[in-house]
């Protein structure tokens, strides 16, 4: 009998493999949802894209995913308004990577 893999903590402050927008369409929809703004300057760099180039197509929707991540994820649109509040505690480099500039285990 073999044990099942560990499943890795989920990081609500990246992108997951297979989650959000998956087509072209859904993209859009959800760039309208978040900000018009968005949605409209995603339609202006997907129409000057190279068709010839996959790769830059590839980047294009991957930063725009990622950016309606940081844009309607609450943990990460609550660590942005955390950080603009003065009274918020701050924390130094040492004490988020640790002394030797590792990150520690129990952050």
């Amino acid at each position: 009998m073999s044990a099942l893999p560990a499943e890795e903590p989920v990081n609500p402050y990246r992108t997951q493999p297979g989650g959000g927008p998956r087509t072209v369409t859904q993209l859009r929809a959800a760039l309208t949802a978040a900000s018009t703004a968005d949605r409209e300057e995603f339609e202006a760099q997907l129409g000057e894209l190279d068709l010839d180039n996959p790769e830059e197509y590839g980047a294009l929707v991957r930063m725009w995913r990622h950016r309606l991540v940081m844009r309607t994820r609450p943990e990460i649109l609550a660590a942005v308004a955390a950080s603009t509040d003065p009274a918020a505690r701050r924390w130094t480099s040492d004490e988020i990577l640790g002394a030797d500039g590792h990150q520690e285990a129990s952050r």
